[in-house]
């Protein structure tokens, strides 16, 4: 332990530690106002509760970062705790549920294997620890916000998402292992993803009398199904995907 202290971390591994906290926090804020709404609560009071428990499972992490030698306390951090919490406090708030939702995917990167006590060893270390497999989405249906032109069938959506990869450290790719060896993989570029897909949703169906349609509603309501996707990166490069996770 040491004494509290912060540290400027908002530059390290593109951000994707950053929309980790925005992702975390508010899928903590959405899963306890369901909890709270679930047991009797109203709408509003429900968005609030959650959000409040939220940012207290939050903020002691933040503390006890900011007393470790190794790490510290990070305002960039907090900043995105409460943006993720202040998304589903929100629509929690106006709608009861989030209707314009967070998400997250994951695929087996090809750099895990550079730095496995960094990036993990095992599928289910990477799964939290390697970002250059993982990828955020904000899933936007117009059926679902109540915002849907004549045109445009009610199970379409539009997802946007986030991603970076060639990262084996946060912020760049030359470390000291526990050998006393110097690693340096700085010829592996570093680069951001931006992706455009669409989404299909069909939660407008929860009610139907057939119970696998019921199924399939939930289903496509609270993941992301692989589809195909546009991504342009870092690299000035236009990429389809026939299928993203």
């Amino acid at each position: 332990m040491s004494p509290f202290h912060w540290i400027n971390d908002n530059h390290s591994w593109k951000q994707m530690d950053k929309v980790g906290h925005v992702f975390g926090a508010y899928f903590s804020a959405t899963a306890t106002s369901a909890v709270f709404r679930y047991s009797g609560y109203s709408r509003k009071k429900s968005a609030l509760l959650g959000s409040v428990f939220s940012l207290a499972f939050q903020m002691p992490i933040e503390y006890f970062d900011g007393k470790s030698r190794a790490w510290g306390a990070s305002s960039g951090d907090m900043i995105a705790n409460a943006t993720g919490t202040l998304a589903a406090g929100l629509q929690n708030w106006f709608w009861g549920k989030p209707r314009i939702p967070i998400r997250v995917t994951f695929h087996k990167s090809s750099y895990a294997h550079y730095r496995p006590n960094m990036l993990g060893s095992s599928v289910a270390e990477r799964i939290l620890k390697d970002y250059n497999g993982q990828t955020y989405w904000i899933d936007l249906n117009p059926e679902r916000i109540r915002m849907r032109p004549n045109f445009w069938p009610r199970w379409l959506g539009l997802n946007l998402g986030y991603g970076a990869e060639g990262m084996l450290g946060g912020d760049d790719n030359i470390w000291k292992g526990s050998d006393g060896k110097v690693y340096d993989y700085s010829y592996i570029k570093r680069y951001r993803q931006y992706y455009l897909g669409p989404s299909i949703s069909l939660g407008y169906l929860k009610n139907h009398p057939n119970k696998a349609v019921r199924v399939l509603a939930h289903i496509t309501d609270k993941i992301r199904l692989p589809l195909p996707v546009i991504e342009y990166n870092g690299n000035k490069q236009w990429v389809f995907h026939p299928l993203y996770w």
